[in-house]
């Protein structure tokens, strides 16, 4: 009997030791997974602040003024801009099929719906044709009315106008910067590891960076105000 009781307590023992082993190693199989989602996402979102820089460059390399720019600038980051918070969502238009469907289906059924219709996204469009009017407004006040995501803030900008004025010939160059918060999971990596400056501050974000240069030619048919 006391064997049998010791050969119970040694099973228990192994179940319980393999399913420490099995939580270790799911999380770090958690640990590489989103921290490798989190760089693909990091990737892309620099990419494009990089073009959000190159469209500012060259509107200001025909002659737009500084307020144009910014408009041209976050017009081109909204991929990487977060949550669109004008129009919100009361006022953007839903694809109906799709809602019922993703009322009605399960995920399997959605997908192979979603593959066979080919749902459109009206909101998409409903989106993409304020962009226009956005650019056409005359100041911010009225452009936060037309177009705003939750993200656009927290980019900044150097070089868009509104210094002093240009020649032909010279080099604009414009810099852009831009927030990009951590994940949790990448956090936790992050402070366990001790990555930061000397491992006492933990680190919540990093700075993405896109820098552009291009040559200055509208001062040739433009008399630059420095705007």
């Amino acid at each position: 009997m006391a064997i049998s009781n010791n050969r119970l307590g040694s099973r228990r023992d192994r179940s319980g030791q393999a399913a420490v082993e099995t939580l270790l190693v799911m999380l770090v199989a958690c640990l590489l997974l989103f921290g490798l989602l989190q760089v693909a996402h990091g990737f892309a979102e620099r990419e494009i602040v990089r073009h959000a820089a190159a469209c500012a460059a060259r509107a200001r390399a025909v002659g737009f003024n500084g307020w144009m720019c910014t408009k041209v600038m976050r017009a081109a980051a909204i991929p990487a801009s977060g949550k669109m918070l004008v129009p919100g969502d009361d006022e953007a238009p839903e694809d109906a099929a799709l809602k019922n469907a993703t009322a009605k289906l399960r995920h399997g059924a959605l997908w192979d719906w979603a593959i066979r219709e080919k749902p459109g996204n009206a909101r998409a469009a409903f989106e993409e044709a304020r962009i226009p009017d956005y650019l056409a407004s005359e100041n911010a006040p009225r452009a936060e009315e037309i177009l705003d995501y939750e993200e656009w803030d927290q980019i900044s900008a150097s070089g868009l106008g509104g210094g002093s004025s240009a020649t032909a010939g010279d080099v604009i160059s414009v810099k852009l910067a831009k927030r990009y918060p951590l994940s949790v999971f990448v956090r936790m990596l992050n402070d366990w590891a001790g990555f930061a400056a000397g491992g006492a501050d933990g680190l919540d974000a990093l700075e993405l960076r896109g820098n552009f240069e291009i040559e200055s030619h509208y001062p040739l048919y433009l008399d630059d105000k420095g705007w």
